[in-house]
C-alpha cells in the first residue's frame, strides 16, 4: 500500500509540475524576505534562492515557541519552532532555536500576507 501511495503522490506532483512548485515557493519566499529581512532576525542566507521553501527567523523579545503559539492562536498559522533536529548548529551559534515557516504548493499570496501581518504585529508589541 505504501509504495502505491508514494507513486500516486509522485504522479500528483508531476502533474502540477516540479518547476512550477519551485517557482511558486521562490516567489513567496522572495516576498517574505524582502518584506521582513530587516525586521526579524533571519536564520540562514539572506538570498531567498538559497533557501527556496524555508523562512527561518526569530523575533526580538519572543522565543521561537512563543512566536509559533501566538501565530497559531491568533490566526491559525502553523509554523515550526525550536532547534529543528540540529541542536549542535543552534548551540554553536548561541541560539535557543528559531521559528520556521515552510512554504509549499498549497501556500499562496494570501497566506503570506496574513503571516507577514501577524509578524509585524509581534514586532510592534
Amino acid at each position: 500500500g505504501g509504495i502505491i501511495g508514494l507513486q500516486e503522490a509522485f504522479n500528483y506532483l508531476k502533474k502540477i509540475g516540479f518547476d512550477r512548485i519551485e517557482k511558486d515557493e521562490l516567489e513567496l519566499n522572495k516576498i517574505l524576505t524582502e518584506e521582513l529581512l530587516n525586521k526579524v532576525e533571519l536564520i540562514g542566507p539572506e538570498d531567498y534562492r538559497l533557501r527556496p521553501s524555508v523562512f527561518s527567523f526569530n523575533v526580538k523579545g519572543f522565543s521561537s515557541h512563543d512566536v509559533a503559539n501566538i501565530l497559531n492562536s491568533s490566526k491559525n498559522i502553523c509554523i515550526r519552532s525550536g532547534t529543528h533536529c540540529v541542536h549542535s548548529w543552534f548551540n554553536k551559534h548561541k541560539l535557543n532555536g528559531s521559528a520556521r515557516a515552510s512554504l509549499y504548493l498549497y501556500n499562496d499570496i494570501d497566506d503570506i500576507n496574513k503571516f507577514m501581518e501577524e509578524i509585524k504585529k509581534l514586532i510592534k508589541s
